[in-house]
């Protein structure tokens, strides 16, 4: 799988999630589809403008 790149829109800082700051904002446990779905918060680490929101979803297979 291809990672994501993000460029920060004030500063121009690019990379991958690693190069930047992330916060989860809130996770969600959805026992009908038994996965763990969360919202993660990215800034970017150089000027702290906010460079996205993302939507994730972790399938429960990945923690056993």
């Amino acid at each position: 799988m291809k990672q994501q790149t993000y460029t920060c829109s004030s500063c121009h800082e690019k990379g991958g999630e690693a190069k930047f700051k992330t916060k989860i904002l809130s996770i969600i446990y959805s026992s009908k589809h038994d996965n763990i779905q969360a919202f993660k918060q990215i800034k970017c680490a150089e000027c702290h403008n906010l460079v996205t929101i993302i939507y994730e979803t972790m399938d429960n297979s990945l923690t056993n």
